[in-house]
């Protein structure tokens, strides 16, 4: 095996980590409190069908109450941070009644070079009537443990389109030196 699919699979197997270490707290904590919200999700990879998904289904929903999408496809998007073997990638599936698999949420992101923090870029929800709110809860955690594993010193959020609801997980405003946008930060402990 070459040093690049060696690396690919390490990355690949943190992020595993990261998502089923969430995976149990949030079973945890449905079988504490009963079946909640999260009933029937999975955390995973983004995948060709997660990103078929986003592409046909996410832009019914779209409008001036809820959210337009991005300038570039998440296909397109997905391809430019895959090129980086250490980039974050989570896919939010959920297994709803009389739907089947439903795709809630998407978020890519990458760590500096020197692992110092991980960036999330791009992060977006279903706005179908089967959404369920609150997949930034789901989320984040992943990022936070994915950066976590990485011994990273903080998950930065770029350019959030609102920093309030950032707020509510903890995070803050940060200035990345040397380099242009918006930050909010929160520290990994």
């Amino acid at each position: 095996m070459c040093l690049r699919e060696d690396n690919e699979l390490r990355y690949a197997q943190l992020q595993r980590v990261a998502r089923e270490h969430i995976a149990s707290k949030i079973n945890a904590k449905n079988a504490r409190v009963g079946v909640g919200r999260f009933k029937g999700v999975t955390l995973a990879s983004i995948c060709k069908a997660a990103l078929e998904e986003a592409r046909k289904e996410w832009p019914k929903h779209y409008g001036p109450d809820t959210h337009a999408g991005f300038s570039e496809s998440w296909e397109r998007l997905y391809y430019k941070f895959r090129n980086r073997v250490s980039f974050f990638n989570l896919a939010v599936w959920q297994e709803i009644e009389g739907h089947g698999r439903v795709l809630q949420g998407l978020a890519l992101g990458k760590p500096s070079n020197s692992k110092t923090h991980l960036t999330i870029h791009w992060v977006e929800r279903s706005f179908a009537p089967t959404s369920i709110r609150g997949v930034l809860s789901l989320i984040l955690p992943c990022a936070h443990e994915y950066a976590k594993l990485l011994r990273a010193e903080r998950v930065l959020i770029k350019d959030p389109v609102d920093s309030r609801v950032y707020e509510k997980y903890g995070f803050t405003p940060y200035k990345l030196p040397k380099v242009g946008g918006v930050y909010m930060s929160r520290n990994v402990r």
